[in-house]
């Protein structure tokens, strides 16, 4: 890659971290549908990792896990019940949801465009199966354990509604990617056939 291709990758790849946090942090109601918010920073890494390769899901997750903390860190209740500001948590899961999108079934699905979308929704699952796991663990261990919802409720109102918004949203941003991304003609050099040295090694650590 030379220098004019990796400052186009550098400073389309920081316009789009931007947006998509920006925007859904500012505009939340606007990417609202069935009472979810698109999750624009969880699919745009998805996507990046995915159709871009490990070094670029992993670089990516973690400017987005990092701004994804500074605007809304979750903030848990302590056992004295006083909120505490928690960061890193975001940036520790963005990290893992670009290596993943990056390896996940790549030999079964050679980083289709049209595949992509299946990325999408299994870490999309993952991630919030996970999310309430963790929010049932935490309240039951600080002792503000009284109930929590249903197992129907988690999966029908919560989870799978989150799904299919995150669907609709990566549709646009896979358009994007493809024709206006961080690189000529949405194709990345060497992944084209779906592998790459960089995710050779990675595999080998």
């Amino acid at each position: 890659m030379n220098k004019k291709e990796r400052a186009r990758q550098i400073i389309v790849y920081a316009v789009y971290i931007l947006s998509v946090c920006c925007l859904q942090v500012t505009f939340p109601h606007v990417f609202r549908l069935f009472g979810h918010t698109c999750d624009l920073m969880l699919v745009f890494v998805v996507l990046s990792g995915y159709l871009f390769g490990t070094k670029d899901g992993i670089v990516v997750g973690l400017f987005v896990g990092m701004l994804r903390d500074y605007f809304s860190g979750p903030v848990l209740t302590g056992i004295d019940r006083t909120p505490v500001a928690v960061l890193g948590i975001g940036l520790l899961a963005f990290f893992y949801i670009g290596l993943l999108s990056s390896v996940l079934f790549r030999k079964r699905f050679r980083r289709k465009y049209n595949q992509a979308i299946i990325q999408v929704v299994v870490l999309s699952a993952i991630y919030y199966s996970l999310g309430h796991i963790i929010s049932l663990f935490y309240l039951k261990i600080s002792k503000n354990y009284q109930s929590y919802h249903s197992v129907r409720y988690i999966l029908f109102s919560s989870i799978l509604p989150q799904i299919l918004v995150n669907v609709i949203a990566a549709l646009p941003l896979l358009l994007l990617l493809r024709f206006a991304g961080p690189y000529k003609k949405g194709i990345r050099a060497g992944l084209i056939d779906g592998y790459s040295m960089e995710d050779r090694r990675w595999q080998k650590i």
